[in-house]
């Protein structure tokens, strides 16, 4: 059998590409819409949602072929699920299918592990990644979360604060640090599949926004198996890591759909509101200020199709330059609610119009899957210097 050629294969545009959205664009629809109010009300995603979704095969079709899957599939994905407006779905979607799958796709090899790839792939099982603590954050030095090695397996224990699908999930990658006694790995972190059985809640916390999506303060106490260690004992960070990087990279995915909504939303607001005698789109001051943020959509989008094509080959695209494209992305797209809340006047401030849930839900994006200075951190890891061209321009005395 022929293998099926990579969504982008033929570049970023075209024919197929436009049908795929517009299949992938009818189904988040038809699965999310019907639930977003009660999932909005009740501050839990909607589990069913991902089981619906997987009976269409588009997890499966996703991560065809294996480990690394159709990157163009996941950003499209994650540009139209952002189009709906909903970040609180569609974050919830792309940890499931991006975080959970490509980890486990990666680094899940023993038979428990592919038991909870196969669920997931199918949609029947839902998991989630859980790193930051009560007293940590982004500060893994500091996790206190500990898998204790004992005989058959090992006991983790701890807490996790900020898990979000905590409350619907079947399973969760918990980061943990090793404690084995005097072994070669001890201190360090693994990466561990914990059942909802091992989860005990503690507090349900509510944000400022994305309220379909549930994030809970997890307590955690569980006796897991060999086989529930996801990769190598002391792999942890680079397990999670591997995750992250398709999870930052929906984001920017996520951001593109989302701000081209708001922009659109906006562009017809102004054409049809009249102020001073004229539609405000006749207004030059705001016609030029949504031409600038269009134009940098543009430059975002690009920059996002281009690293989806880059993570298909090994060392184009990596940890440091999705990052980079995180970050920007995660900063514009909280621009571009703002502003277009502002243009829509006093309604972009009611919750009669969408833009006031976009514009509190945006402010995730620049915390969830590592803050703004994490990921400059990253990127400032990679600078270079250009000593030779330094010294020969350069004279400081």
């Amino acid at each position: 059998m022929t293998a099926r050629p990579l969504l982008f294969a033929d570049g970023p545009f075209g024919d197929r590409v436009e049908e795929y959205r517009k299949r992938v664009a009818g189904l988040l629809r038809q699965v999310f819409e019907p639930r977003a109010e009660r999932a909005e009300a009740e501050g839990l995603f909607p589990r069913a949602a991902l089981a619906e979704l997987g009976e269409t095969g588009i997890f499966r079709e996703r991560w065809t072929p294996e480990p690394y899957g159709d990157t163009g599939q996941g950003v499209i994905i994650a540009e139209e699920s952002g189009r709906l407006g909903m970040a609180g779905l569609s974050v919830g979607l792309s940890l499931h299918c991006e975080t959970v799958i490509s980890t486990l796709m990666r680094y899940g090899t023993s038979p428990l592990l592919r038991e909870y790839l196969t669920g997931t792939l199918d949609g029947s099982l839902v998991g989630c990644l859980g790193a930051s603590e009560p007293a940590g954050g982004s500060d893994l030095n500091g996790m206190r979360t500990t898998a204790r090695k004992v005989a058959g397996g090992w006991h983790v224990v701890g807490e996790k604060k900020y898990l979000s699908l905590g409350l619907v999930c079947d399973f969760a990658l918990l980061l943990c640090r090793l404690d084995e006694g005097k072994g070669p790995v001890a201190g360090r972190l693994g990466l561990f599949a914990v059942p909802r059985s091992g989860l005990t809640p503690r507090k349900r916390l509510n944000k400022v926004g994305t309220s379909a999506l549930d994030t809970t303060w997890m307590l955690v106490d569980a006796q897991l198996p060999d086989e529930a260690l996801v990769g190598r004992a002391g792999g942890g960070l680079l397990a999670a890591s591997y995750g992250l990087n398709h999870e930052r990279l929906s984001i920017a995915g996520q951001t593109v759909g989302g701000a081209a909504r708001a922009i659109a939303l906006t562009t017809a607001h102004l054409l049809r509101r009249e102020q001073f005698g004229k539609p405000l789109m006749e207004h030059q001051a705001l016609r030029l200020r949504l031409a600038e943020l269009s134009s940098r959509l543009v430059a975002l989008r690009y920059a996002v199709y281009t690293a989806a094509q880059g993570m298909a080959v090994p060392g184009a695209c990596g940890t440091r330059e999705i990052a980079a494209l995180k970050v920007t992305a995660a900063r514009f797209a909280e621009e571009v609610m703002s502003e277009c809340m502002h243009m829509f006047g006093g309604p972009g401030y009611l919750d009669e119009t969408p833009l006031s849930r976009m514009w509190r839900d945006s402010r995730l994006a620049r915390l969830g899957g590592g803050s703004d200075e994490m990921m400059w951190e990253l990127v400032a890891s990679g600078l270079v210097p250009d000593f030779a061209a330094y010294d020969e321009s350069v004279d400081v005395g």
